[in-house]
């Protein structure tokens, strides 16, 4: 039968315009970034392998300097290691996004690219959440080892909590900002009962969670202060493991940009340039956070180089022990009898190795309640059944 006639008369007749039309294909449509767009993809591209190369070999040397000579891995260290992972992922998951940065041609980017880059960033979000989350918690492990009053312990915990409360928060806005989620990269809007946040509603969820993010990277790019100011090292020394230790201050400032920009989400007329930049200062925040979380651990070979340049001094090293040594020494025979219970071990080794390795326990500073200094009683027996007894 010809498909253009229909019925006995034989009169010509068709299907009525868009009988047949199903939606649209969005691998038929072009959405070709804009130049500025494409600039900004290269340049996210760039910052994220640098960052996450950067990032990877600070890890690794925390992770080396904690497990020799001697193991001490801290749970602090167990949660970093569970932050790079989640800080890879959520790198990997951005860098896809833009697939036309390595070498693809972006004028053959469609709309149908552009509803699976929409689909990877919003499953970015809740591992971004968690990372920043485990970034900080492990922060503040580290600072639960260097920190002995209880009251500022108190308020780690509290820190820690609030960590996992505001990431449960973000977990929860990421998957129910549209209901069903995947309405959420829906560009076409074939999902016409799909109730999803407005953009203004988006704007501020984005500037909470920027400010929360400002605060805390504050408090902890700060919190050094209270207990270096106590440690008995030389100033200068004092100074560099501070500025070590305060790098998530340069974190807290991509929480700034990254806050002004939420501020003009939805406004501007290139929504994809606006993801992008979007995209690139979540990833600069995560990194610069977890690199600065990684360098104080790294204070030995830091003070090294500083060394070598004569920033600061070497200090003569002190004998510190978590035991009371006694001795005996016969002064005719000139032989000493030392007491099999003198045993240079620490009440807590791990803890205070850890120490060591941030604020330097080995150039005679007092580091933490786990160390004092070793004290000798020497027994001298003289000729005629006197002796002297003296403590060292």
């Amino acid at each position: 039968m010809d498909p253009t006639t229909s019925g006995a008369s034989g009169s010509a007749s068709g299907p009525p315009p868009g009988a047949f039309a199903g939606p649209p294909d969005p691998s038929l449509i072009p959405s070709i970034p804009t130049d500025a767009a494409n600039t900004a993809a290269h340049s996210f591209t760039a910052a994220a392998i640098t960052l996450n190369i950067i990032s990877f070999l600070l890890f690794g040397a925390r992770l080396w300097t904690r497990s020799f000579p001697v193991f001490h891995m801290g749970w602090d260290d167990y949660v970093i290691s569970a932050a790079w992972v989640l800080v890879l992922t959520n790198s990997i998951l951005l860098i896809l996004t833009v697939p036309y940065t390595f070498g693809g041609d972006p004028s053959t980017f469609t709309l149908a690219d552009v509803i699976y880059s929409n689909k990877l960033a919003v499953l970015s979000q809740p591992i971004w959440a968690w990372s920043m989350a485990a970034i900080k918690i492990s922060v503040a492990g580290m600072l639960l080892r260097l920190e002995q009053r209880k009251g500022v312990r108190r308020f780690l915990w509290v820190m820690i909590v609030l960590q996992v409360v505001v990431s449960v928060y973000g977990t929860l806005a990421a998957v129910l900002q549209c209901i069903p989620l995947h309405a959420a990269w829906d560009l076409l809007g074939l999902i016409t009962d799909a109730k999803c946040w407005s953009k203004g509603a988006i704007r501020v969820n984005s500037i909470c969670i920027a400010s929360f993010n400002i605060v805390t990277d504050v408090i902890f790019a700060l919190m050094p202060v209270t207990f270096l100011r106590k440690v008995q090292i030389p100033f200068r020394e004092r100074v560099v493991i501070g500025v070590l230790m305060a790098l998530g201050i340069f974190a807290s400032a991509a929480s700034v940009v990254k806050a002004t920009m939420a501020a003009n989400f939805g406004l501007t007329e290139d929504p994809n340039l606006e993801g992008i930049q979007m995209g690139t200062w979540s990833l600069v925040e995560e990194q610069v956070a977890f690199i600065a979380a990684c360098i104080p651990c790294l204070r030995k070979p830091f003070q090294q180089v500083l060394q070598h340049f004569g920033l600061v001094t070497a200090n003569a090293t002190s004998k510190k022990t978590g035991a009371t040594g006694y001795g005996r020494m016969n002064a005719t025979t000139g032989v000493s009898n030392v007491n099999g219970a003198i045993r240079m071990k620490s009440l807590n080794s791990s803890r205070a190795q850890s120490e060591e390795d941030i604020l330097g326990g080995g150039n005679g500073q007092q580091v933490g309640e786990s160390e004092i200094w070793r004290t000798t009683e020497v027994r001298v027996d003289l000729e005629g059944g006197n002796s002297i007894r003296e403590k060292m």
